[in-house]
């Protein structure tokens, strides 16, 4: 157990160095006008369907990580819309949501992070790799989430956004799926 500690305490100390330079390159793609663009069309393709597909009320779109995507490293992010009922509501739309440039960077991250941990903890086995995974796809997550924050007034002010059909108290949430979420 003392060697598995040693190996997450090492991996803590190389992702915390590693992302504050990740953290400025994303900030930096993410002020380019084509990825902001990018963002805006995947939700509104999803406020769209919704409008197309149901006649009801969408009570709040959830943006959900997946754990599944980092063991299958995909990347993807889980856009959901739910009716007032929630996880048991029969109109759920969803969508993936592959961030540009976030998983690209969290995967050549992950490479740099795991040679260097090699050096010291020669015999890495998967489940170990895994847990480091895990461990540092949190700093991105919640980059993500900051982003989706920031974007909030551009997904509001959309042309799809105002045409669907929503409750007044209509909200965004970030979180896990099916799992712990904040509201944006």
């Amino acid at each position: 157990m003392a060697y598995r500690e040693a190996l997450m305490a090492d991996a803590q100390k190389l992702e915390e160095t590693l992302f504050s330079s990740s953290i400025r390159f994303l900030e930096t793609e993410y002020q380019k006008n084509e990825l902001r663009a990018n963002v805006l069309q995947t939700f509104t393709e999803l406020f769209c369907q919704w409008g197309e597909q149901t006649d009801k009320e969408a009570a709040s779109l959830g943006i959900c990580y997946l754990h599944s995507s980092i063991l299958m490293r995909t990347g993807e992010i889980r856009l959901t819309l739910f009716g007032e009922e929630f996880y048991l509501d029969k109109n759920q739309f969803e969508k993936a949501w592959y961030p540009p440039c976030f998983f690209q960077q969290y995967e050549q991250d992950m490479s740099e992070i795991m040679t260097a941990l090699q050096k010291h903890h020669p015999r890495i086995y998967p489940y170990e790799e895994n847990a480091v995974r895990y461990q540092y796809a949190q700093y991105f997550y919640t980059a993500i989430q900051s982003l989706c924050q920031d974007m909030l007034e551009e997904l509001t002010e959309s042309e799809a956004y105002q045409k669907m059909k929503k409750t007044k108290d209509f909200f965004f949430f970030f979180g896990r799926w099916m799992g712990e979420a904040e509201k944006l």
